[in-house]
């Protein structure tokens, strides 16, 4: 009752304009609540990744979700805005799409989700998928789940950095091979830079947070406060907290190997 006056009260306070606009929102909730509620639940969109607020926005909240979504929806702390930004080519006359979905999802698991909480069954092109590629996927994001819970402990960083640096780069191969290009990469890059400048590696670390940055930029835009973090880290890794946690790796940041091939590279970036 308590969320239901809340919204009510919210929704009275908005001028006529706003309050039809707002009543043209879809609300899949029928009698279950208030109306005003059901519009706000069928159409809210996170105010951050770590909050349970949320906000109505009446273009943003009218996107529609695809587990292989083309955009990516960021509340900009600092613009008070929620930004959507493409994280790929979209062609001309192609729907844009976001996911409604805040972790990765097998097919069941995600149709589940989104029949109980949005009230319909997805039929994107990746639930659309043959059975056996859809299996595959499938197979996919649970190792990027299970891989995800191994570097989320937080000890391994220091104790097994070596493992939890080739967990990383499996999981970045992975969702190279599922497509993924939304801020689960730029995740997963500072999930790296902390393990290499946990243990000293400043020449590393300089790489993944750069690389981080690129994604978070992409995924984002330039005026995100996460692109500023990892633009500063990428400057000065040092900075982080982690820094000279353990010196194993020690090696400074100006130490990034010159006119290697890509390939030399990447062995000499993931330790492989």
């Amino acid at each position: 009752m308590e969320a239901e006056h809340m919204v009510g009260r919210q929704v009275q306070r908005l001028n006529n304009a706003q309050r039809a606009a707002f009543y043209s929102l879809h609300n899949i909730h029928g009698g279950g609540h208030t109306r005003e509620l059901g519009i706000a639940r069928t159409n809210g969109l996170p105010l951050g990744a770590d909050t349970s607020e949320g906000g109505i926005f009446l273009e943003a909240s009218r996107i529609n979700h695809s587990c292989k979504h083309n955009a990516q929806n960021t509340w900009n702390s600092e613009l008070g805005q929620i930004t959507i930004h493409a994280i790929r080519e979209i062609e001309a006359g192609e729907e844009i799409t976001i996911s409604y979905l805040a972790v990765s999802a097998t097919y069941v698991a995600a149709q589940a989700q989104l029949r109980s909480v949005f009230g319909f069954t997805c039929t994107c092109e990746r639930c659309s998928l043959p059975e056996s590629k859809r299996e595959k996927s499938d197979t996919r994001l649970l190792r990027i789940l299970y891989l995800e819970e191994q570097l989320g402990d937080g000890f391994g960083i220091v104790a097994t950095p070596l493992a939890c640096l080739r967990h990383a780069h499996e999981m970045k191969q992975l969702m190279e091979e599922e497509g993924i290009q939304d801020a689960r990469v730029a995740r997963l890059y500072y999930d790296a830079f902390q393990i290499a400048i946990a243990n000293g590696d400043e020449a590393r670390a300089k790489v993944f947070a750069e690389r981080a940055y690129a994604m978070r930029v992409i995924t984002e835009g330039y005026d995100s406060p996460d692109s500023a973090k990892m633009k500063a880290y990428g400057e000065r890794p040092a900075a982080h907290r982690l820094s000279g946690t353990r010196m194993k790796w020690k090696q400074a940041s100006d130490q990034v190997p010159r006119g290697l091939e890509d390939e030399a590279f990447e062995k000499w970036l993931w330790r492989s």
